[in-house]
């Protein structure tokens, strides 16, 4: 039918047009062929056709016209059946009346839509639909009902997997007991959002940080306390994040950037840092038992944490705090110690072997079991104040 085909070639270039932001062109086309589908009854095309109008009224800021449109399309989906077609009209209303801010409209078409949902048996629009009355009770201020909405949505989300839902509706409620200063179940559900991650991981593997992101997850807020042992963070940009407590155990994190991370208290035993940025970062009291630290960590404050048998070779960590560290067995063959703090840590077996400790702060610090210190060093150490004792025969 080459008027058919007419009009859906007309149909397709108002899309074009539309997506170019030129919206008279696409209003013209599909006024057009809106006529068109008219004159041969194709009322599904026509609809659509109306939808469309709505939507570049909506871009040329004329609202009324596109509630018009947007009512057009749903008064023939209804009349043809075209459940598809009317749920695209009531999220339409439902959205153009939350901007004007309209509420009450909103609500009644989104709650037009969830009734749809549920006629239809479809799960996935039904946690759509209870979303968006989150938002708009949220908007309205309207707490208790937004957490049930949101609470819906959780419910629905986790029954078919639905991850990024989840953690849309995890984020929702988060915020709103955040509002209401109810801080027990904040951290409810920050627990149960990051419980989420691994899980989702593993089905969608990926950049690390990218799949936290999809399911609403901060990495650098979010991923304190959390399990993310084994996993490959290698150049991640993790600057500045909250990582306390985390376990990073046998993590690849290879060329991450880590500078002003908190790990304080962090498991990163067996971790990979080669070559990341540590600068600045705080690892007081964290487990890097044999970890890999052949890197850059200025100014990194170590203090309190288990470095046994962990890889400083050519490290460079000029001033940094490893007062009060376990340093059994860690290897500091040529690294750059300049300014290092060494107070109350423990060097049994720690090899030293043409590591450069000018200024390192030593001073009643006990070397007699530490490895590799030349006869020259050993005297300057001892001039400021180290300690090494006679060997006992």
């Amino acid at each position: 039918m080459p008027m058919l085909e007419q009009a859906n070639e007309l149909f397709k270039q108002g899309i074009s047009y539309y997506q170019t932001g030129q919206y008279q062109a696409a209003l013209s086309c599909w006024q057009e062929a809106l006529q068109s589908y008219r004159n041969l009854q194709e009322h599904k095309r026509e609809g659509a056709a109306w939808g469309n109008l709505g939507a570049v009224h909506e871009a040329l800021l004329s609202p009324e016209f596109a509630i018009n449109c947007y009512q057009q399309h749903l008064a023939i989906s209804r009349e043809i059946d075209d459940p598809k077609g009317e749920l695209n009209a009531l999220v339409n209303l439902t959205n153009i009346y939350y901007n004007l801010k309209e509420y009450s409209n909103a609500l009644d078409y989104q709650n037009q839509r969830l009734a749809l949902a549920r006629q239809l048996l479809d799960p996935y629009t039904e946690e759509q639909a209870f979303s968006g009355l989150g938002k708009i009770y949220l908007a309205q201020e309207q707490w208790e009902q937004a957490i049930d909405a949101y609470q819906h949505q959780l419910i629905l989300a986790q029954a078919h997997q639905n991850y990024p839902s989840q953690g849309s509706a995890f984020n929702h409620l988060k915020l709103i007991h955040e509002q209401l200063e109810q801080w027990d179940q904040v951290q409810a559900y920050s627990q149960q959002h990051q419980a989420i991650f691994r899980p989702f991981l593993t089905e969608n593997p990926g950049n690390i940080l990218h799949q936290a992101e999809a399911i609403g997850l901060d990495p650098l807020i979010d991923f304190a306390g959390i399990d993310l042992s084994h996993l490959d963070f290698s150049y991640a940009d993790l600057r500045e994040a909250n990582l306390e407590q985390t376990n990073l155990s046998y993590a690849n994190l290879t060329l991450a950037d880590l500078s002003g991370a908190n790990l304080k208290a962090a498991n990163l035993n067996h971790a990979i840092l080669t070559n990341s940025n540590l600068r600045d970062a705080d690892l007081s009291n964290a487990n890097l038992i044999e970890a890999d630290l052949r890197t850059k960590m200025p100014r990194a404050n170590l203090s309190y944490a288990n470095l046994t048998k962990a890889d400083f070779m050519s490290a460079y960590l000029p001033h940094a705090n490893l007062s009060y560290a376990n340093l059994t067995d860690t290897n500091f063959q040529y690294a750059e110690l300049t300014g290092v703090n060494f107070q109350g840590a423990n060097l049994t077996g720690a090899n030293f072997s043409r590591a450069e400790m000018k200024d390192a702060n030593v001073e009643n610090v006990n070397f007699t079991h530490a490895l590799g210190i030349s006869g020259r060093i050993k005297l300057e150490l001892v001039k400021r104040g180290a300690i090494f004792e006679e060997n006992e025969d």
